[in-house]
């Protein structure tokens, strides 16, 4: 195609460029007058399939169509699929498309979309899209000629309006149906609709070059040229306005594009994927004879600028497969970027000699931990919904409504990738995925494909499942109980893989984008087929309030008063004592864990998040975690706070039901009788107390559906260094707790920890000491000692000796017994 030999002209020039023309005013050409013709009297040729091809290595359909997502050859195979005898195709498919064209023929489509950013029940894009598909996979003939008229129809309703340019403010005067009282921009001619933080371009972007490539036959001449001239403008406006857009605009495949780490971040935005994906597969959508240099040019542009950031993130900042933003928009984030190299891989452009290795799916290994972080935060077992079972996700990130998503728009699209790569074991999984781990699992499986939200979901649930395919199988048997996304910095760990599994997730994330909430050092824990404590989770107006450490289970340390007004949302993340969302001085310190069939360890540094250069509020001088997992029941818990007198200094606990103090003991009863017990061993005179939701001042901003309704705070007493030693255990009904022991150094380096069930936990109580040795006194009963805080990898002696009411530990550097890499020594002594 012509972009290809742009490419090569430019590459030859020594150019490291491709930027939109004029890099201010661009002049487009005028749009050729085209009129829509009323869909009975329309004369619509059936869309002409040309043979496959291949381009550098890369199958695909590089001069015919369709091209995107979909090739000669796979229409072929779907047409096979689309089959009274398929489910998926019958009673999923095959309803939604009635209902669709039922839509259409009432006329509500076209009257009730008003053309707007935002969204509406009557997406004519979406409509199009599904129509399109169904003009090439439906096996009648005169369907398909149906379907493709009903596409154009759609289609160049939304172009024509389009070509007529953004419209100025003083044309907004429109009305749109139900709302005569709020003046709009004129239908499809918003200046933003295409670009900045549209959510129409993200949710439905793709349908506009899917739609254009599914029925390219069926497309006039005139049309083409109307298409051109919106879509080389979309483009141009995606380059120098979308949303957090690579900088400097044009610069391509260069290290200057990554040097800025909050850019590279940004990268792993919603919105930001969704550009690079709708200007990538408009760039392909057209044949060179029917589209401008600078449509075409555009790919160069999404893949060495757009592509080339997210890759790099996806490797750094993202690595182990979860994107920044969180269980409600990552799925979305992760699906517009598997859509783009799916198009890239059926147009036959995924060259890594011409664009670079990142266009290549399978060179990136971020999709494959994408799949297993997956599977990683989902709960052993379900719990029933409306829908049937649902998975409960170790959510992260802002949340609308806590159940999982569905997240076909993404493994469909990886899938429908899997089955040209002929990734056979992958494609099983992603089949098994969506099959049982989707809201509702195998018995909702056609009414997700019957009753989708987005058409495009449908088209993928028929994309990904063969019907002649043997039943996909389990994978999670053969993967490890334990996981950790380097990335974010979030720890998975669970005793197996049964249902009935204990389940522990950790965090200690950075926090600089949208839609991350202040969660560093924040732990949880399911238990038997429900969760006993986690974080309480929300949609903040900003960044504020449910979004705050307070109701994560983790310190919350007062800091210094930003300059800022009371009513502004750094006010309410200061008065709780959270972690600074946005703002945050620096990143966490790298997450310590180990594993082990008994025992779970994991400590990190939060003491950045909790202070904000930008906002001059840096007084807190420490906040660090470390905790010991003793399988399947007991978390010991060890958290340092250092911050001037006066300022308050507390650990947060969540629960689903209203727990009771007695002592220094916590005690929290499930509706099915299960038991969490938290004693507090320290600080000495610590204040506890139960929060009454009443003053929680979070509004509708929790999740609906979120389990977590209560919460305790543990204050240490006033001073400038506290620290915190909590016990938790999980318990079967009728259980009671069991005993707890502070346990001191009494010589050596500080150490403090606990004895529980027959073991001895210590931590360093300063995180930062040079260690020497550390010296304590324990039952001579002990079965098992754990020290953390030591040197990774190095070797220690523990002396054993008797003493008046049990036995002296002493543990010193050298000897034959190491430490683990993160730095905890284990070992019992002989009986």
């Amino acid at each position: 195609m012509r972009y290809t030999i742009l490419l090569l002209i430019a590459l030859i020039l020594g150019s490291s460029s491709c930027a939109p023309s004029g890099q201010g005013t661009t002049t487009l050409p005028e749009p050729a007058a085209t009129v829509v013709e009323p869909l009975a009297t329309l004369s619509v040729s059936l869309p002409v399939a040309m043979s496959d091809a291949t381009v550098g290595g890369e199958p695909g359909n590089p001069t015919g169509h369709p091209r995107l997502w979909l090739t000669p050859d796979i229409v072929t195979r779907l047409q096979g699929w689309a089959t009274p005898g398929n489910p998926i195709y019958a009673e999923g498919l095959q309803p939604l498309v009635e209902r669709a064209k039922s839509d259409m023929d009432a006329g509500v489509v076209i009257a009730q979309d008003c053309g707007q950013r935002a969204y509406n029940d009557y997406i004519s894009e979406a409509y199009a899209e599904l129509f399109a598909f169904m003009s090439l996979i439906d096996p009648n003939p005169t369907n398909r000629a149906d379907y493709a008229a009903r596409a154009r129809t759609l289609l160049m309703h939304v172009m024509n309006a389009a070509a007529q340019g953004p419209a100025s403010e003083a044309e907004r005067t429109h009305r749109c149906p139900g709302d005569p009282d709020t003046p709009v921009y004129p239908p499809f001619r918003d200046p933003a609709f295409f670009t900045e933080d549209s959510d129409r371009l993200r949710w439905y972007g793709e349908a506009f070059p899917l739609t254009v490539d599914w029925i390219y036959s069926s497309l006039t001449a005139a049309d083409k040229a109307t298409i051109n001239t919106v879509f080389t403008r979309w483009g141009n406006e995606i380059i120098t306005r979308g949303y957090h857009h690579p900088e400097p605009i044009g610069v391509l495949r260069s290290p200057q594009l990554i040097n800025d780490r909050l850019q590279v971040r940004w990268s792993g935005n919603n919105y930001y994927a969704a550009h690079m994906r709708n200007l990538c597969m408009m760039s392909m959508a057209m044949d060179p004879a029917d589209s401008s240099a600078e449509l075409e040019g555009y790919l160069q542009n999404a893949t060495g600028a757009w592509l080339y950031i997210f890759d790099n993130m996806s490797r750094t900042e993202a690595q182990g497969g979860l994107l920044p933003e969180g269980f409600e928009y990552s799925p979305q984030t992760a699906s517009y970027v598997i859509q783009f190299l799916l198009a890239l891989r059926t147009a036959g452009q995924a060259n890594p000699t011409l664009y670079g290795s990142e266009v290549v799916l399978d060179n990136n290994p971020f999709w494959d931990e994408f799949i297993a972080s997956y599977l990683h935060s989902l709960s052993p077992d379900t719990e029933p919904s409306d829908v049937g079972p649902e998975y409960q996700p170790a959510w992260y990130g802002d949340a609308q409504r806590y159940h999982l998503s569905d997240f076909i728009d993404s493994f469909g699209a990886l899938g429908a990738y899997d089955q040209i790569a002929g990734n056979t074991t992958r494609l099983n999984t992603l089949r098994w995925l969506q099959t049982h781990t989707a809201p509702g699992g195998e018995g909702n499986l056609v009414e997700r494909v019957r009753g989708a939200d987005y058409f495009r979901s449908a088209i993928l649930y028929f994309m990904l499942l063969d019907p002649a395919a043997a039943p996909p199988t389990d994978p999670r048997p053969a993967m490890a109980t334990d996981y950790v996304a380097p990335g974010m910095q979030r720890l998975f760990s669970r005793t197996d893989w049964g249902t009935d599994a204990r389940w522990l997730t950790y965090a200690l994330s950075w926090n600089e984008i949208d839609h991350q909430q202040a969660d560093g050092n924040h732990i949880e824990f399911y238990r038997n087929g429900e969760w006993l404590t986690k974080a309480r989770t929300g949609y903040a107006n900003i960044a504020e309030g449910i979004a705050s450490s307070e109701f994560r289970n983790t310190l919350t340390i007062q800091n210094a008063r930003p300059d800022r007004d009371a009513t502004d949302w750094r006010i309410d993340l200061w008065q709780r004592g959270s972690q600074w969302n946005y703002v945050s001085s620096g990143n966490p310190s790298e997450l310590l864990n180990s594993f082990s069939t008994d025992y779970t360890y994991a400590a990190g540094d939060a003491t950045n998040l909790y202070n904000s250069i930008s906002e001059n509020v840096t007084e807190v001088e420490h906040a660090s975690r470390a905790f010991v997992w003793l399988k399947p029941d007991i978390i010991v818990v060890y958290d340092r706070a250092e911050a001037p007198v006066g300022r308050f200094k507390r650990v947060w606990w969540q629960f689903p039901t209203v727990p009771t103090i007695s002592g220094q003991r916590t005690r929290m009863a499930t509706a099915t009788g299960q038991q969490l017990f938290i004693t507090t061993l320290l600080p000495v005179g610590a204040t506890m107390r139960v929060a009454n939701p009443a003053n929680d001042n979070v509004g509708e901003t929790v999740a609906t559906d979120e389990p977590m309704t209560q919460r305790i705070s543990v204050e240490a007493p006033d001073g400038s260094s506290a620290r915190f030693l909590h016990v938790m255990e999980g318990a079967d009904a009728g259980r009671s707790a069991q005993a707890t022991t502070l346990i001191r150094s009494s010589a050596g380096n500080s150490f403090e920890g606990a004895l529980v069930n027959g073991t001895v936990v210590l931590f360093p109580v300063d995180a930062a000491q040079a260690f020497s040795s550390v010296t304590y006194l324990a039952p001579a009963t002990t079965a098992r000692h754990i020290i953390t805080g030591l040197a990774p990898n190095t070797a220690y002696t523990a002396t054993i000796s008797p003493a008046s009411g049990g036995i002296t530990v002493t543990i010193q550097p050298g000897g034959t017994t190491q430490s683990d890499s993160a730095g905890l020594f284990l070992f019992s002594p002989e009986p």
